[in-house]
């Protein structure tokens, strides 16, 4: 049988029609980024887009797709052996003393190891039979036979040597090799309404000239200064409520760009205040539920627009990158740190896009290494960051410039637009008056924060009773915490003067959720996250009321566990020390630099919190490339280890309405779409619960549904009245004792 030089079995796609798809790729990009690389790293690009599949020609693969076609005949093979993976045969097509003597010795070796790990492979040697199968087989790709030659190891990169691994990290082969990967993985993709890049221009207009267009050139003190700064590098400390959103996408201008929030919610409301109130529509997001997010928004209808575009679409534009405009959490792009084979890819469009860091005080002490070493990796290969943020640790600053981070340092506060929104008091009492509460509520929206789910429910149930109260924490199914969610930011956002009741959360609320409310009961937490409470409070409102609207309760709950015991300290002792009531802007901002600066608070440097992040940059700076699996990468990069669990109670549910039934029959089919399967896995993710691991944990089982999914049934309690949006969510009983804490 003749050899059809298949390059996937899909559409029977041969080599040949594979390379021509990456070509189109290669041109889009460098049409929309001519500027990203040199002429000659373009033709290094290009070359390594010709050869890196070339490799597949050989017997051993082309029978694997006849197998898979149902083909009855197939090549004969030279020998038994196992199957070479392609990308390291494919560059015996690469003649190696000819691109020495046009790019010289480094290059040939950039150009040769692009292709030789554009794919994460175990290597197994290549034989004189390996060899021989390919220039017997090189003849259907129109190659003679003696341009297949063995390549020498001298041009293989490898991570062990010091020199070698210094061209790996290094700006060239991180572009050559990403943009090889990302090339590769649009082409596959076999979608015609998904490209490598778009255009920044929404019609004639950018974001930046969407948003210069929505504010009529009326810019606040944050916006001018990111408008004037589109160049630099920034670290941006403004307070809420003072346009700091906007300021960001001003600095945009006309460039790619990331924007990144620490929670989905926070994520779906930036994506809908950007298409909708900027009216900007070439923002995408991008997280593990985005895919059944564009669903649900499809789904709704608009008067007079025909929608062309598929939730599908929407989905790859951002998986892949290709959106101009793209908000995300950072465990999207962060994993870089890891270096594992793939890594460039997400780096290389780092490299010629802009970066926004928006609510860095909501991430652990590991996270922020992350950031601070990712954004070193970033800027050394060109891409630009922009740190936007109501508090932030004086220290950081030195800890980048530690690490030779290039940033600009914002020299003076920016003027608020409201200077007096809090007045705060300390209750070192062992409770909060929950009559003193009852009473408030009556007129007024209050909004009760507590530092753990079990302390959250236990507050829920002492008032319980009363009208309009509700629960919002982690624990709830997802299509459960979505009507919760929606609720509070209608209940946070209502203009209605006679609105009042009682909201009990935990700190899922702090970050970015547009609500206000007119007095917060909070238990002490970490200064940062403190204030960042305080801004769900008169949130764009003066206050100057005799009384206080914020409590805050000395009771030590979620200490050590989730509070780091340290700064909890550093921060009741700031408070005590605090004799005003009225806590301004300015205010606000002493506490955090009397707290996180290291010539004002000595002890910082012996605390758990600081020293956390010193050792995780440390340890990160060692990593070899190639090291780590890239499966392995997001369970180590998150450093917890969740599993999601669905309460007996639903899947009983679940399964007497024979939505489990279904769900099996479409993931076990092998003749089901791979969107059709996309859509059943975020289905059941409405039904799961996420919850840190702990070896007392009721789990039940086996994973369900497919390999991989980590969800497992549980029989603890959960309680949830969709009508009226009230309940505990889930009851973790036997874990009451067991020192389990989570937010």
């Amino acid at each position: 049988m003749e050899n059809e030089a298949l390059a996937k079995s899909k559409n029977k796609k041969t080599i040949k029609e594979h390379t021509r798809d990456l070509l189109y790729q290669f041109r889009i990009l460098k049409s929309i980024y001519p500027y990203i690389l040199t002429k000659e790293d373009w033709g290094i690009l290009r070359r390594g887009a010709v050869y890196h599949d070339l490799g597949k020609i050989n017997s051993k693969f082309q029978n694997k797709l006849y197998k898979k076609l149902g083909y009855k005949e197939f090549l004969e093979e030279l020998d038994d052996a196992d199957e070479v993976p392609h990308n390291f045969l494919s560059p015996l097509f690469i003649n190696t003393k000819k691109y020495e003597k046009k790019y010289g010795t480094i290059k040939t070796a950039i150009l040769l190891s692009s292709v030789y790990y554009h794919h994460d492979r175990t290597f197994k040697g290549i034989s004189e039979n390996d060899i021989e199968d390919i220039r017997k087989q090189a003849k259907y790709l129109g190659i003679s036979k003696d341009k297949v030659k063995k390549y020498s190891e001298k041009y293989i990169l490898r991570p062990k040597n010091s020199v070698d691994r210094e061209i790996l990290e290094g700006k060239i082969y991180i572009q050559i090799k990403g943009l090889l990967n990302r090339l590769d993985h649009i082409a596959s993709l076999d979608n015609p309404n998904v490209n490598i890049e778009e255009s920044v221009y929404d019609g004639k207009q950018t974001v930046a000239d969407k948003v210069k267009e929505k504010i009529s050139n009326s810019y606040r003190e944050v916006q001018k200064y990111m408008l004037e700064n589109t160049n630099e590098n920034l670290v941006v400390i403004s307070p809420t409520g003072s346009g700091k959103t906007e300021a960001a996408l001003l600095w945009i201008g006309d460039k790619k760009a990331f924007y990144t929030l620490p929670l989905k919610v926070s994520i779906n409301a930036m994506e809908k205040r950007i298409s909708k109130d900027i009216d900007y529509s070439k923002a995408l997001l991008l997280h593990s539920d985005a895919y059944v997010y564009y669903e649900q928004e499809d789904k709704k209808p608009e008067k007079g627009i025909v929608k062309k575009e598929t939730e599908l679409d929407k989905y790859e534009r951002a998986k892949k990158m290709s959106a101009p405009l793209i908000i995300t959490t950072i465990d999207q792009l962060f994993k870089i740190v890891f270096k594992y084979n793939g890594y460039e890819e997400i780096l290389s469009t780092l490299s010629y896009s802009k970066l926004i860091i928006d609510e860095i005080q909501m991430y652990s002490p590991e996270l922020v290494a992350y950031i601070l070493l990712g954004l070193k990796m970033i800027t050394d290969v060109g891409g630009k960051f922009a740190i936007i943020t109501a508090t932030f640790p004086d220290f950081l600053y030195d800890k980048m410039n530690e690490l030779k981070i290039p940033f600009k340092k914002q020299e003076e506060r920016f003027k608020p637009h409201i200077e007096n929104r809090h007045k705060i008091k300390l209750l070192e009492d062992k409770e909060f008056d929950f009559e003193e509460i009852k009473e408030k509520a009556k007129t007024k929206k209050v909004l009760i924060i507590a530092n753990t789910i079990k302390r959250a429910q236990a507050i829920y149930e002492k008032l319980q009773e009363e009208p309009n109260v509700h629960l919002l924490h982690s624990h709830y199914i997802k299509k459960d915490r979505k009507l919760l969610e929606d609720e509070i930011l209608r209940f946070g956002n209502s203009k209605n003067d006679n609105s009042s009741g009682i909201w009990i959360s935990t700190q899922i609320v702090e970050a970015s959720l547009d609500i206000d409310f007119d007095v917060l009961y909070t238990e002490l937490c970490s200064i940062d996250s403190l204030l960042q409470r305080m801004g769900r409070v008169f949130r764009k409102r003066e206050y100057f009321e005799a009384e206080p609207n914020v409590y805050i309760l000395n009771n030590m709950n979620g200490v050590p566990y989730i509070i780091d015991a340290d700064v909890y300290e550093y921060t009741l002792k700031q408070l005590q020390n605090f004799k005003k009531g009225n806590l301004t802007e300015k205010d606000k901002q002493k506490l955090i630099h009397n707290i996180f600066s290291l010539q004002e608070n000595k002890d910082l440097a012996k605390s758990k919190y600081y020293n956390k992040i010193k050792d995780t940059i440390n340890n990160l700076q060692h990593i070899r490339p190639y090291r780590m699996p890239s499966k392995e990468i997001l369970e180590k990069f998150r450093k917890i280890q969740n599993v999601s669990l669905i309460p007996d109670n639903i899947y009983d549910e679940l399964n007497n309405d024979g939505s489990i039934d279904k769900w099996k029959e479409i993931l076990g089919s092998s003749t089901n779409k791979t969107s059709d399967k996309i859509k059943v896995k975020d289905e059941i993710r409405n039904y799961v619960v996420n919850v840190r691991w702990h070896p007392k944990l009721d789990m039940q089982g086996n994973e369900l549904f497919y390999k991989g999914s980590n969800i497992y049934r549980t029989s603890y309690s959960y309680e949830f009245d969709k009508e009226c949006k009230k309940g505990l969510g889930l009851i973790m009983n036997n874990l009451q004792n067991e020192g389990y804490f989570d937010e």
